[in-house]
């Protein structure tokens, strides 16, 4: 819980400091399609979800990023009358650093997952959730400042449980018309 404390303290900091800086914000909103890696991977298929995304430009060619997406995984292997999905959900900040069209994004904060077993043996399927510092490496490209794509890693776990994920990102950007 004190990481969720941190994360949150440190993003209204942050906030706080974007919004006095000059540069051009943006929303960016789109799809994604994440590849578990590791041991998540043996066990869980590709996965599919959204993400949202608020960009406050500091300077020419930077962007203070607060990123949110949300990802489901199913097994690869249903056993006889069981199925499993897990739930990713991070939120993460960092910083977006522009090369003409060409973008590199460090990023950490708080990743949420979520499991849900379902059984013709019971009623009601086990659910349960859990929370781990998360961090992810983004490189992309913007066209005509809206669209843009991008592939990145993302990394989060503990006590040993990692689920680690390479994604890609197609998504579009909404301009909110701030000076320079």
């Amino acid at each position: 819980m004190k990481r969720v404390y941190l994360v949150v303290l440190a993003s209204v900091l942050l906030s706080t400091a974007v919004f006095s800086q000059k540069g051009n914000n943006v929303i960016g909103v789109g799809g994604d399609l994440s590849f578990p890696m590791g041991d998540f991977g043996d066990f869980y298929k590709t996965g599919v979800g959204i993400y949202g995304k608020a960009m406050f430009g500091v300077g020419k060619a930077g962007h203070v990023t607060f990123t949110s997406s949300y990802s489901a995984y199913k097994i690869k292997t249903n056993f006889e009358g069981v199925t499993s999905t897990i739930g990713l959900a991070p939120v993460l900040i960092g910083y977006r650093h522009n090369f003409d069209g060409f973008f590199v994004e460090p990023q950490i904060g708080y990743a949420i997952a979520n499991i849900k077993i379902t059984s013709i043996d019971r009623e009601e399927p086990f659910t349960d959730a859990g929370g781990n510092v998360a961090w992810a490496a983004s490189v992309g490209y913007v066209f005509n400042q809206q669209v843009e794509i991008s592939a990145r890693y993302q990394g989060s776990g503990n006590n040993g449980t990692n689920m680690n994920v390479f994604g890609v990102r197609l998504g579009y950007n909404f301009s909110l018309k701030r000076s320079k």
